[in-house]
């Protein structure tokens, strides 16, 4: 494993040594995070409102349709990479060949799947939004499958090898500031839909290009390896069940999308989609903590330091689910406002946005709790999560956009989401005797309770973008002050005086 560059610091215990090294990764990936998500949203915002919520809405579907198609093309190879990376760090001969199998493997199966969806793609068009914008959008995005299977598979490596640096230079700032200027280049020459589809393939070149680059000349990873070095049948055993369970990830995630557009139109997919956009920021926290907990979950999990493991799991939840709810909240009150933002014709997806933002925060409530499932060597139990509840999840989307419309499909997902969290945490404890709750959830509970009506209090005052800033605003100060009477766990103020004192006292110094 690739230690932090920093001196641990004297008499640090081994759970806060992970802790700290999970929070110095999760920090470094919520900064870029962070940047990412203000890149994509001005992204998006770029694309709402030259395309319009028709037109958005169909690059949105071909854009989902590729995302489906690139969970096969990848065919689980990064879950391994994840997996054996950290397990070998040893032996660079085996990583070197799990990185080629990766890479072989991947690029095999994206360009028999791309040559596919290319044939293919007047057939979907058809059975779908039946506008003739799609069939050239998902030609584009075959021939650019390749290319984001390779950007996938590198900031995997790169996750493995625990530098979240690089990831963070590839996927959070190379990639969306490609894609930016593509797109404005591509509108400021009077293009519109397939136009904006080719440039982000266009991007999709450039970034693969600066991804292996950094791969080559920064790390001693090279996708070579004698066939000794490796078991094909272990890699293939770990990856080819997650491939499946991806897939159902998917089909609890996406269907919701392709249903919408299948039963109804371009509009309504824009619309839906730009509720889950807003709701995914909730997100940031988990997807910080989960960029080094599976390698630091599978060495504790390898080496049976299973106390280890469960304390640092249960704070690092505590944590995470602390720093979601003022802006959960914020979404919950002020979803009609948020979503003016794209624009008046997004507003109707105020209720979409509050379903998917407490679905959103029932999966920051119980960590990473796929991961470590999948961690400690329960992948078929994963795979069988996934599918029991994609599978749920469709036909709820069918019977439910029959009788409620866009609204129904959401109802549907959001459940699934939130019943499969449950489902996760209750197969943690049965499985490995480990839960990620304690008391000290009570106190930022206490926090929101009483951020909440300091909040909706706003609502008799104040409308528009006033309401939206100044209400979120009053409601995280009045959540801060709150966990500040109530008082700090011992474990936190340990990691402060450890971790955090001593990086202040340096800034002052300076």
């Amino acid at each position: 494993m690739v230690e932090s560059t920093d001196h641990p610091p004297e008499g640090e215990t081994d759970g806060g040594r992970s802790l700290r090294v999970i929070s110095q990764g999760a920090s470094l990936h919520f900064g870029g995070k962070i940047a990412s998500n203000l890149l994509k949203f001005v992204l998006n915002l770029l694309l709402t409102r030259m395309l319009g919520s028709a037109l958005y809405g169909v690059y949105t579907y071909a854009n989902t349709l590729a995302g489906f198609f690139m969970v096969l093309a990848r065919l689980g190879t990064g879950k391994s990479i994840l997996r054996f990376l950290p397990a070998n760090v040893d032996d660079p001969a085996r990583q070197n060949w799990i990185t080629a199998m990766a890479y072989l493997t991947a690029l095999v199966s994206s360009v028999l799947i791309g040559g596919v969806i290319f044939v293919f793609a007047p057939l979907i068009n058809e059975l779908t939004l039946g506008q003739s914008e799609l069939v050239v959008a998902l030609r584009i995005f075959a021939i650019a499958l390749p290319f984001n299977t390779a950007i996938n598979l590198t900031n995997a490596i790169f996750r493995g090898l625990e530098r979240l640096d690089f990831q963070i230079i590839i996927k959070d700032f190379t990639e969306p500031v490609l894609r930016i200027i593509a797109v404005g280049f591509a509108f400021a020459l009077g293009y519109s839909l397939v136009g904006v589809v080719a440039a982000t393939a266009i991007g999709a070149v450039l970034t693969v290009s600066v991804a292996l680059s950094i791969l080559y000349s920064q790390t001693d990873i090279r996708p070579t390896g004698a066939r000794s070095s490796g078991s094909v049948r272990e890699f293939y055993n770990f990856s080819l069940p997650l491939t499946l369970k991806d897939l159902g990830r998917k089909l609890y995630t996406r269907v919701d999308i392709l249903m919408v557009g299948l039963f109804l139109s371009g509009s309504s997919v824009g619309i839906y989609r730009v509720s889950i956009l807003l709701s995914s920021f909730l997100t940031l926290p988990l997807s910080g903590i989960n960029q080094l907990f599976p390698p630091i979950a599978s060495n504790l999990h390898s080496n049976g330091e299973r106390d280890e493991l469960e304390d640092v799991f249960q704070t690092i939840t505590r944590w995470t689910f602390t720093i979601v709810i003022p802006p959960a909240l914020a979404l919950v009150v002020f979803s009609h406002e948020a979503l003016q933002i794209f624009g008046d014709g997004f507003s109707g997806g105020s209720s979409v946005l509050i379903l998917f933002a407490v679905a959103q925060f029932t999966n920051c409530a119980v960590g990473p709790s796929g991961f470590l499932l999948m961690m400690t060597d329960h992948q078929y139990v994963n795979l069988a999560n996934q599918w029991t509840l994609g599978l749920s999840n469709l036909i709820l989307n069918y019977l439910f956009i029959l009788q409620f419309g866009f609204v129904g499909v959401a109802v549907a997902t959001a459940g699934s989401l939130i019943a499969i969290n449950v489902v996760r945490v209750i197969e943690v404890w049965y499985l490995e005797g480990i839960t990620p709750y304690s008391s000290s959830f009570l106190k930022p509970i206490g926090a929101g309770i009483i951020s909440a009506p300091a909040m909706t209090a706003w609502t008799f005052a104040l409308s528009g973008y006033p309401l939206l800033f100044i209400g979120s605003a009053s409601g995280l100060i009045v959540f801060a002050t709150a966990m500040v009477l109530f008082g700090f766990e011992d474990k936190d103020k340990e990691f402060y005086a450890e971790n955090v004192a001593p990086l202040v006292d340096r800034m002052i110094e300076r």
